[in-house]
């Protein structure tokens, strides 16, 4: 199998929240008509979608191992020794390999972005993605956050309540093997439930639900649903404890987060948890003390229930680690390594080919001081809406940014 092919061109379904589509989560591309505007599951049927002429070149590229323009994320993780999405794919259906640019629309697995109805106003997230942001760029228009926020030129809402979409997905409940749900705030939205109720509806409690959310929101529905799967995996995105995870994740109370840690664990043996922190410009040097909170469930258990899987923030480009100074970086990955020499008992491989792929990243230099500036310049925009400080939540890191701003 070559360096380009991905079982997901033939398998898999990824929306956005407006409706739109790409050929996986970790893509950067939309998926477009030969008008070059976006198709929209919402509105166009999914059999004209997936034996698109998009899709038939897309897949005639990665049959021919042509590298594809939007996986550079994947690329560069199997550069630096992580295993990518394409990887892990190719693996879950090694069983079932293409040889032809048709596809039979046989949707195994589904990726679901509903709207953007959202509880939080995360940094590094957009108004396409988040109905708080949303709300507050519309209250407080400021020329500095439009630069850098994500914005749709589609309406994000009530898509995923067409006829088409239903008819889209209900012929391939059947075949689904896993189902991820992100959003937005999974947890808040209604046609997440509506999903999940119908995939035990049709007997297919054995999907492997997948569900991607900030932890602070305790829908008593949500946890009924989840008792009756055989196997759910929840991925947490938490990047940080106290007062800085509010700061990052805004107005995230942690002591809601680490409620929900506990009861998630006492549900039973089909929950499994991730933790999936984003290391970011905000984080870096405070891994070690997330690190440490996920790996003391570990230590009192005695077993790993808590797997701890970062990923990296890319965009805003402001956010990626990687334009950070290189003697800083230096010093925040040999804080977190010796904390993983010491105190990490339970983590798994992955977490061992994460810190190989922050190494690099730490000990390679990218300064840009272009960057440092539009970061303080974003988060300065921000504070003054929200009435918050960097300075407060993150002393190490803002005297670091005031030498370069």
């Amino acid at each position: 199998m070559n360096q380009s092919y991905c079982s997901l061109a033939w398998l898999g379904v990824t929306t956005d929240p407006d409706g739109t589509l790409r050929p996986c989560c970790v893509s950067r591309d939309r998926i477009l008509k030969d008008d070059g505007t976006p198709y929209n599951i919402g509105v166009d049927k999914l059999e004209n979608i997936y034996n698109s002429n998009y899709y038939k070149e897309l897949r005639r590229d990665m049959l021919d191992g042509v590298r594809i323009t939007g996986c550079e994320t994947c690329y560069n993780n199997e550069k630096t020794g992580r295993e990518s999405r394409r990887l892990i794919n190719n693996e879950v259906f090694k069983d079932q390999v293409f040889k032809d640019t048709h596809s039979e629309v046989k949707i195994q697995y589904l990726d679901l972005r509903l709207g953007n109805q959202c509880n939080l106003k995360c940094r590094m997230c957009s108004p396409m993605n988040s109905s708080m942001v949303e709300d507050e760029f519309n209250k407080n228009p400021d020329p500095v956050l439009d630069k850098f926020y994500l914005k749709s030129e589609i309406s994000v809402k009530d898509w995923y309540e067409s006829d088409t979409f239903n008819n889209n997905i209900d012929p391939h409940i059947p075949n689904l093997s896993t189902v991820y749900m992100t959003g937005g705030e999974p947890t808040l939205i209604k046609k997440n439930y509506d999903i999940m109720q119908r995939l035990l509806d049709n007997g297919r409690d054995e999907v492997t639900l997948i569900i991607n959310t900030n932890m602070t929101n305790t829908n008593p529905r949500f946890y009924q649903l989840l008792k009756k799967f055989k196997k759910v995996i929840i991925q947490m995105s938490i990047d940080a404890k106290d007062e800085l995870a509010t700061y990052i994740r805004y107005p995230t109370d942690f002591n809601v987060v680490d409620k929900t840690i506990n009861d998630l664990l006492s549900i039973g043996d089909n929950i499994n948890l991730i933790a999936g922190p984003v290391v970011q410009t905000l984080n870096l040097n405070k891994l070690t003390e997330l690190f440490e909170y996920f790996e003391s469930f570990n230590r009192k258990y005695k077993k790993r229930v808590i797997d701890i899987r970062p990923g990296y923030v890319f965009n805003p480009e402001h956010n990626n680690i990687v334009y950070l100074p290189k003697q800083y970086k230096m010093d925040c990955y040999r804080k977190v390594y010796m904390w993983m020499m010491t105190s990490c008992k339970y983590q798994s491989l992955e977490f061992n080919n994460f810190m190989n792929s922050l190494k690099n990243k730490c000990y390679e230099d990218q300064f840009d001081r272009e960057k440092i500036k539009n970061f303080y310049e974003f988060n300065s925009a921000l504070d003054r809406i929200r009435n918050m400080s960097l300075q407060q939540a993150n002393p190490e890191l803002y005297d670091m940014i005031k030498k370069y701003e």
